[in-house]
C-alpha cells in the first residue's frame, strides 16, 4: 500500500519554513538544529542506540546526519523560495575517515561554483543540480566522515 501525501498529513504548505529535524526519521535519531554562530548546522547527542558492534557511532547514523545536514543547508539557502522548489537527493559519495565517538556535529557548504549559479539556473531552466559538501565531526572535534550530496531541484509548476 502506497500512502498519498494527503494521507500522511503532508501538503505542499507543510514544506514552507520546514527544517529537516521536522522529519520523523530525523526526530527518531535525535537530530537537532545546532546553535547559530558555531558554523555547524545539525547535531546529534550521544546515545547507546546509535552505536555499532565495536562501540562507535554507526556509519548509517553518520550518513543520515550528513544527508540531513545537506538538505537543511539547501533549505536555508532557498529561504522563502523553499516552498516553490522540489528537491530530492540524487547521488552521494562519502568517506568514513575515523571512528566516531559521542555527540556528532555536521557542517555543510556548496561545492565550488554552485552558490553563484543555483538561483539563476532555477530561474532560467526551472531545475538545477546542487552539490553540497558535508563534514561530520565527533565530540572530540575529529572529522569522522566527509561527503558530497548531489541534489536535483525543480521549481514547482504554477497551478491554476
Amino acid at each position: 500500500m502506497i500512502l498519498k501525501n494527503e494521507d500522511r498529513g503532508i501538503s505542499a504548505h507543510s514544506f514552507e519554513n520546514m527544517h529537516v529535524t521536522d522529519l520523523a526519521i530525523n526526530k527518531t535519531l535525535g537530530m537537532q538544529l545546532a546553535p547559530e554562530g558555531n558554523g555547524q548546522i545539525l547535531e546529534m547527542p550521544e546515545s547507546p542506540l546509535l552505536l555499532n558492534h565495536v562501540g562507535t557511532v554507526h556509519a548509517s547514523v553518520q550518513f543520515a546526519l550528513a544527508e540531513a545536514c545537506s538538505g537543511e543547508f539547501l533549505l536555508r539557502h532557498l529561504g522563502d523560495a523553499q516552498s516553490q522548489v522540489f528537491a530530492v537527493l540524487r547521488t552521494s559519495d562519502v568517506k568514513f575517515r575515523k571512528p566516531a565517538h559521542g555527540a556528532l556535529r555536521a557542517s555543510a557548504r556548496f561545492a565550488e561554483g554552485i552558490a553563484d549559479s543555483l538561483s539563476a539556473e532555477l530561474e532560467s531552466r526551472g531545475r538545477a543540480l546542487a552539490s553540497v559538501l558535508v563534514e561530520v565531526a565527533d565530540t572530540h572535534g575529529v572529522v569522522t566522515m566527509t561527503g558530497q550530496y548531489d541534489w536535483f531541484l525543480q521549481r514547482h509548476q504554477p497551478t491554476g
